[in-house]
């Protein structure tokens, strides 16, 4: 049971740590491709 919940638990940590990541990274870049020379109006 310890294990399973220690196991639930790096589950969430790396949940949350990645939907950070990808909101911080990926919308940022996205915005950065908008912006660029290579967008089309």
């Amino acid at each position: 049971m310890k294990a399973f919940l220690s196991g639930v638990f790096a589950a969430v940590v790396l949940a949350v740590a990645a939907a950070w990541v990808l909101d911080n990274e990926v919308q940022r870049g996205a915005q950065e491709a908008y912006s660029s020379s290579f967008a089309r109006p």
